[in-house]
């Protein structure tokens, strides 16, 4: 067992573990205290402080430890497949996220995949803005003028050399992610197992370094239209036999969508109703879908340096998405780390793994 994954075990037990509800809900993590709200909102959009411990209790707190807690017969929706989506803007305000990210993702999977050893997973970073990165690159106050692209991209090579890998689905919205480039991305493309925009577990030779390569998305995007990205990335032409994401979606798989943005979606045309309905027409039952998110939070007291809060009062579009969905989950992207999201998520994609059965 990994450092990161005792951490997050050693977190999810520990007196001071963010409170969780062991129903269907949303949990904020706190911009202002740094842990998370005890308050948990259900889908109804109603407070909920039933699980709210005194302080120094684990009360309300899912056990993650091993084995997992369903007895000798697992139900039948842990027999089976999950599929894990991310869409991560990449927009510049990003860097701080994608650390956090890439800090917290190996353990979350880990603990996944450990909890549910036996699962066949595939997990996609999708394109969240339609665009390949590495043509920030070429421009003439970089590469044009340098011949690199800049001191936070030095494994960018410029040029035709570059160009010519670059293909139609690297620049397809909602395709996955496999050549990132630019200020602190992958640099070069990565090479997956059985060639697909995807990782698949088991199957992955090295795990760690296939998620990091496809995660480490960089900071040379626009504004992403992110809603629109995922209604894209399940798309019946993307997931189609001859389409970027070929095998990557599947009926009968728990889909797990984790999206992380600290701005206002502002790009997308479409609404969080057409979202939900489309992810709905992909997978059938609201049931099959767990809905993450970690998004930028009201500000409470003194802002944090470098971080970016909710000004819309609350109202963001993504978050009206997420709280569609029975199973759901929020964090705060100026948390000081995201291993207790990804704690909490992992118990909850247990509880819903727990509950759905495939038709």
């Amino acid at each position: 067992m990994t450092p990161l994954m005792l951490l997050m075990f050693a977190g999810c037990r520990g007196s001071d573990a963010p409170g969780f509800s062991t129903g269907p809900g949303v949990t904020s993590l706190s911009p202002a205290s740094n842990s998370s709200s005890d308050s948990t909102t259900g889908s109804d959009g109603s407070a909920d402080d039933s699980t709210a411990g005194a302080s120094g209790s684990s009360s309300g707190i899912l056990d993650t430890g091993l084995p997992p807690d369903f007895g000798d017969v697992q139900p039948p929706g842990c027999r089976g497949k999950i599929d894990f989506l991310f869409l991560i803007s990449r927009f510049g305000s990003m860097k701080t996220e994608q650390d956090q990210l890439l800090a917290s993702l190996p353990g979350f999977i880990d603990t996944i995949t450990t909890k549910f050893p036996d699962f066949d997973s595939h997990v996609m970073l999708a394109n969240p803005d339609g665009t390949w990165s590495g043509w920030g690159c070429e421009t003439p106050e970089l590469c044009g003028t340098s011949g690199t692209c800049g001191p936070n991209a030095p494994g960018y090579v410029c040029g035709p050399t570059t160009w010519d890998l670059v293909t139609k689905c690297d620049e397809a919205l909602g395709a996955g992610l496999v050549f990132n480039a630019g200020p602190y991305a992958t640099n070069h493309p990565c090479e997956l197992h059985g060639g697909h925009r995807y990782i698949t577990l088991p199957g992955e030779p090295d795990p760690a370094a296939a998620f990091d390569c496809v995660a480490r998305v960089g900071t040379f995007g626009p504004p992403p239209p992110l809603g629109d990205a995922l209604v894209a990335a399940l798309s019946p032409s993307l997931n189609a036999p001859d389409g970027c994401n070929a095998g990557f979606l599947r009926r009968d798989a728990l889909l797990v969508v984790t999206m992380i943005m600290d701005k206002e979606d502002l790009e997308s045309s479409g609404s969080p109703t057409s979202w939900y309905d489309a992810v709905i027409a992909a997978k059938g039952d609201p049931a099959s879908v767990v809905m993450l998110a970690i998004l930028g939070q009201p500000l409470v007291g003194e802002p944090v340096p470098g971080c970016a809060y909710d000004d819309e009062d609350g109202k963001l579009k993504l978050r009206d998405l997420i709280i569609r969905f029975p199973y759901h989950f929020e964090g705060d992207t100026c948390a000081p780390s995201y291993v207790p999201f990804f704690v909490q998520a992992a118990d909850l994609v247990g509880e819903a793994c727990g509950s759905f059965i495939p038709q």
